[in-house]
């Protein structure tokens, strides 16, 4: 194993070692991993090539993915198709207006806004 892997599952485990906890349609949870960063971070990461961005973005999707496989019953993709870097702009254009909240906190809105415009069920 190369070092730049080895830096990345590092990455990924000391990542996976953090968590905090949000509140998601008036229930708390844990959130472990990437998401509990703040959106600042979020923004910061993301204007730079580093594997910390890449897990950020990884995570979204796998909240992305969760939601399809268990919440939607109907619908096979709560996002309608969008490419990756849509839901992306869509998390950067939330953490610009609110910079302290979590990632997760973000995605949820974003989903939350999906399941409505793309009347997900």
């Amino acid at each position: 194993m190369g070092a730049p892997a080895a830096i990345v599952r590092l990455a990924v485990f000391v990542c996976a070692l953090s968590s905090a906890a949000t509140v998601h349609a008036g229930n708390e949870y844990v959130i472990f991993g990437a998401g509990s960063r703040p959106c600042g971070n979020w923004l910061q990461l993301r204007s730079q090539a580093l594997p910390d961005s890449v897990i950020l973005q990884s995570w979204v999707l796998g909240y992305v993915t969760s939601i399809n496989a268990n919440l939607l019953s109907v619908s096979q993709d709560v996002s309608a198709g969008a490419a990756p870097d849509a839901l992306y702009s869509w998390i950067d254009n939330y953490c610009a207006s609110h910079p302290l909240d979590s990632v997760a906190r973000a995605t949820s809105a974003m989903v939350d806004a999906m399941l409505v415009q793309n009347k997900a069920k």
